[in-house]
Formats: C-alpha cells, sequence, structure tokens
C-alpha cells in the first residue's frame, strides 16, 4: 500500500513539474490595445511607439530583459523609417540593453486602436 501512495505522489508531482514547463513556454503577448491614433503625425508615432514599450511591455517581458541585459533599455525610432498611413503604421523599434542591440518590428492600426511586437531581432 505504501508503495502504491508513494508511486501516486511521484505521479502527481510529475505532472504538477510539467504544468509549470507548459505554462513557461506560453509566449508573451506582444499585441495590446492603444488610444486611437488616426490624426497623428510620423514625430508623434515614433513617440508613441517608443513610450509604449518603455512604460508597458519591457517591464513585464522577462525574456527581452534577459536577452538585452536590463529591465531599463534605450529606445528609439526614427521617424522617417515609419512606414504606412494613418490607419496602419510600421514602425522599426531600435532597442540598446547592456548585453545587445535589438531591434522590433512595430505594427500600430490606429483605427482600431492595436499595437503589435514582433520578437526581436
Amino acid at each position: 500500500m505504501k508503495k502504491m501512495i508513494s508511486g501516486v505522489v511521484i505521479a502527481i508531482a510529475g505532472m504538477s513539474g510539467m504544468t509549470q514547463v507548459a505554462q513557461a513556454a506560453e509566449p508573451e503577448v506582444r499585441t495590446a490595445t492603444v488610444a486611437p491614433c488616426s490624426t497623428a503625425s510620423k514625430d508623434e508615432i515614433a513617440a508613441l511607439v517608443k513610450r509604449d514599450f518603455l512604460q508597458n511591455r519591457i517591464p513585464r517581458w522577462d525574456a527581452d530583459k534577459k536577452t538585452l541585459g536590463t529591465s531599463t533599455p534605450v529606445a528609439w525610432v526614427a521617424p522617417d523609417s515609419i512606414g504606412g498611413d494613418n490607419a496602419k503604421w510600421t514602425i522599426p523599434l531600435k532597442v540598446r540593453g547592456d548585453h545587445t542591440d535589438k531591434t522590433y518590428q512595430v505594427t500600430l492600426n490606429c483605427q482600431l486602436g492595436e499595437i503589435s511586437y514582433s520578437t526581436p531581432v
């Protein structure tokens, strides 16, 4: 009887570990809502993306903080590199950390109020 109970406890502990691994492997959410921005200029779009990344995204993205080597990276957008129009913008966001520099491709749908970030490259 003791061996059977011991085996059940080990099986439950193993299943618990598998659940934790599965949860850890889930990708971080890379899409969020933002205020509508259909009348924004490219300079305003650049500022919006930079502010959103630094205030709302990087604090939540542990893998990115680890890759960059900091929770307070330097981020910038060159307004002349922004493509698209007032409905949908594509923005290359450059980020510098202690370990490396990365670029995120950001899509900003001003009509829907949605921002999406690629994984950094």
